[in-house]
């Protein structure tokens, strides 16, 4: 009748800023207010989520066609502001 609290059916309010994250990491970029002429050569590299650009390296991303020196600053401001930056 009465159930016991356990790890699956608890909410630990610890957990939720790592839950926010892992949503947050699935975000496609389409949905960011980012420019097309960015957005098109990151889709076709295969960088579709906020979490596949967080994986990136400055240095990869300018190895994409048609991203350059400016694009991928944009990039990184972009992602400062989130709170998030590229890899090292």
């Amino acid at each position: 009748m009465y159930t016991t609290s356990t790890p699956y059916n608890e909410f630990d309010k610890y957990d939720e800023p790592r839950l926010h994250m892992e949503r947050l990491m699935r975000v496609r970029l389409f949905d960011f207010d980012l420019p097309i002429r960015i957005l098109i050569p990151l889709d076709d590299a295969g960088i579709r989520t906020l979490g596949d650009l967080t994986k990136q390296t400055k240095k990869s991303l300018l190895k994409i066609k048609s991203l350059g020196r400016i694009s991928v600053e944009k990039l990184i401001n972009f992602l400062a502001y989130h709170n998030l930056r590229l890899a090292e």
